[in-house]
Parts: structure tokens; C-alpha cells; sequence
């Protein structure tokens, strides 16, 4: 069993299970709810709507993080949030994106008597991932980890690790999955749990809209008495909430990828293809011609990037290859006046050569709005 497809066993399994195991923390009774569309009037991301597999791209946002040092047991500390999405699709294949990243930037200790709270704004957590399988889990902490010496390189390599890794393409987070999560986990375990303030791991519905997490017992939280304001700042009664900490979360889904582009291997394969033509020339016409092949053979490379691609909801790779398909054997066809015929004509009976192509690009594809 691969380690994505055993992290993902451990996110499904009972929720206190899965806290133990991820962050060595006791499971507690607290808010992981979505929001009931009349506590957040005015905010579109409210509306709950079916999140359709291998149509819709999926994005979370950390809208806002509120952490009260007062809760904190000791002196200093560095904030940290966690967060791991992962979508299972129905092969069995399970992929995932995570993020580690310090509520203060530059990583300084903070004392606990140097203020009320320590209040963050929005951060994406995943952008734009098609949502390609049947089930949708996530592990979501807001971690306190005292500062000690050993503290603070390891918080720098999570979060170096999760910038690089992003939160935005499967493949490009990929080769981190294991070493980021190991590294999360790795931490927890030397804290020893105490410092996780907010903690979710559990199955997701599959729908859009606010999800709150808050360290307060779910049993004395009723919708009733809360409400958002504009910035999504968590209210009690129409006063912002000092009491406990807690995160707002928005879960959104759309019919189109306007980052698509930008695609790691698409783009990879788009620029061997656009050599491959340019370096045909005019050749690209010739039947048989060690330049035609090239392009042919970036052309179907391509074309299996495409139809493969992770971070794309099928029908639209499959669209993307078909239209560059279309686009180099247009390329093909008009270079086809370079083609003589047999016997012998006048120079003013041969008409002049095409224009060598420029290359290959895909500005010209329009992937969105999908045709219906």
C-alpha cells in the first residue's frame, strides 16, 4: 500500500482514531460544521451546492485563523497551520496537496503576553483541483509548538517544503507528499499534542460552502448565536468572538481551471512539441521525413500528457490534446505546397513556398467555457 493510500486509511477512520495518530492529540467534542446559510448573509461562499465529480475544480481557503494566546501554556511559542486535502478517485488512486505555514512569517517566537491574538487572513489551501474521484477527506491543524532550539529549523523545512510543493497541481506536490506529511507528524509527535489548538481529519460532504472549526465543545454551539462578519471574522451574538480559537474555511467549487496553462507537464510537453516543430521548418510537410516524425512523436507525447493529466477533469484533457491534434495537422496541411508535382513546370507555375510555421502554442486554445 502506497503512503497516500495508508494516510488516507488514517484520515476515514474514526476521528479520534485519526487525531491520535496524526497529531498524538486527544480527540475533543469540538465545532467542525458548515455553516447554515443564514449565519453568513451577504456571503456568496455560503450557498451549499453539489460538488460534481470530473467536472468541478475545487478550491480551499483559509478565510481567517484566530489564535488567543491566553490558551497557550507557555511562555513563547510559533504558530503554525496544517492542512492536508486529499480526493480518492474510483481506480483507487488517492492524491493529495498540504501546506505548512507559520501564522507569522518570519518565524518569531511570540510571547503569549505580547498581545490578545494572533489573527491571519485569507491563505489557499487548494486551488483549482479537479475533483476527479467519489470521496473528498481533509486533515486541517492549527498548531502551537513551543519554541525550543529544535523548533524553529524544522518549522522552516515544513514550510520551505510546502512552498515548493504548492497548493495548487497534484503532480507538482507529489514527490513532497510523503516528507511533508512525515515531517507534520514527526513534530506532533515531539510536542507531544499539547499545542494543537484546532484539529480536524475526517471525510468531507461533497458540497460547497463555509466550514468553521473552533475549539469549543460542539454541545454548547448553536447557529443560533453566531453569524460572520464581511471578513469573515467569527461573531457571538454580533460581537467578534474572544473566547475560543477557531478557523473559517471555504470550500468552492467551478466549472473551469483558468490556471491551466501553467500545468507542469502540459507545459513540459507543450514546449518539446513547440521545438519539435520549429525545428521541422518546412520539412514538417514531407511524408516520411525524419522532421515529420519528430513532431508526430511530440505530438503524440502530447497528446498522452493530456489524456493522463492529473490536474485536469478528463473530458478537458481530453479536449486539449483534440484541438492540438487538430492544430499541428493543420500545420502539416499547409505546408503541403511545398509538395512538387511529377514533370517538369515553368518557374511561374510554381507557387511560392509556405511560410515555415513559427511553432506550436497553446494560447490559442480556449479550454473554458466548455462546450455543451
Amino acid at each position: 500500500m502506497s503512503f497516500l493510500s495508508d494516510f488516507w486509511n488514517t484520515v476515514s477512520s474514526s476521528t479520534g482514531s485519526a487525531v491520535d495518530r496524526i497529531y498524538h492529540s486527544p480527540a475533543k467534542q469540538w465545532v467542525a460544521q458548515f455553516a447554515p446559510a443564514g449565519s453568513a448573509a451577504g456571503l456568496a461562499a455560503a450557498n451549499q451546492t453539489p460538488i460534481v465529480p470530473m467536472q468541478h475544480y475545487v478550491t480551499v481557503t483559509a478565510q481567517k485563523t484566530v489564535l488567543l494566546y491566553d490558551r497557550i501554556l507557555f511562555r513563547t511559542f510559533y504558530a503554525a497551520v496544517h492542512s492536508t486535502i486529499l480526493v480518492h478517485d474510483d481506480s483507487g488512486e488517492v492524491r493529495s496537496l498540504s501546506t505548512f505555514s507559520s501564522l507569522d512569517p518570519a518565524l518569531t517566537a511570540i510571547d503569549k503576553h505580547a498581545g490578545e491574538r494572533m489573527v491571519q487572513g485569507a491563505r489557499t489551501l487548494l486551488e483549482y483541483a479537479p475533483f476527479r474521484g467519489s470521496q473528498f477527506a481533509s486533515t486541517i491543524a492549527l498548531i502551537a509548538v513551543e519554541a525550543v532550539d529544535y523548533a524553529k529549523p524544522l518549522l522552516s523545512t515544513l514550510q520551505k517544503l510546502s512552498s515548493v510543493a504548492g497548493a495548487t497541481f497534484f503532480s507538482a506536490a507529489a514527490p513532497l507528499a510523503e516528507p511533508l506529511l512525515t515531517g507534520i507528524q514527526a513534530l506532533a509527535e515531539v510536542a507531544g499534542g499539547s499545542g494543537t489548538q484546532i484539529v480536524y481529519a475526517g471525510n468531507l460532504p461533497l458540497h460547497t460552502g463555509i466550514f468553521l472549526l473552533a475549539a469549543t465543545e460542539v454541545s454548547g454551539f448553536n447557529w443560533a448565536d453566531y453569524s460572520f462578519g464581511s471578513d469573515y471574522t467569527l461573531l457571538y451574538q454580533g460581537a467578534p468572538v474572544t473566547g475560543f480559537p477557531y478557523m473559517v474555511l471555504t470550500i468552492e467549487a467551478a466549472d473551469e481551471r483558468p490556471n491551466w496553462r501553467q500545468i507542469p507537464a502540459i507545459q513540459a510537453a507543450e514546449a518539446t512539441l513547440d521545438d519539435a516543430v520549429k525545428a521541422a521548418g518546412r520539412k514538417i510537410a514531407v511524408a516520411g521525413s525524419d522532421e515529420q516524425n519528430k513532431v508526430e512523436d511530440a505530438l503524440f507525447a502530447f497528446r498522452w500528457v493530456c489524456l493522463n493529466c492529473e490536474d485536469l477533469c478528463p473530458e478537458d484533457g481530453t479536449r486539449v490534446a483534440d484541438v492540438a491534434v487538430a492544430q499541428v495537422k493543420a500545420l502539416i496541411a499547409a505546408g503541403s505546397s511545398l509538395n512538387l508535382s511529377d514533370g517538369t513546370r515553368g518557374l511561374d507555375e510554381i507557387a511560392a513556398p509556405a511560410a515555415a510555421p513559427s511553432g506550436f502554442s497553446l494560447k490559442s486554445i480556449a479550454l473554458f467555457p466548455r462546450e455543451r
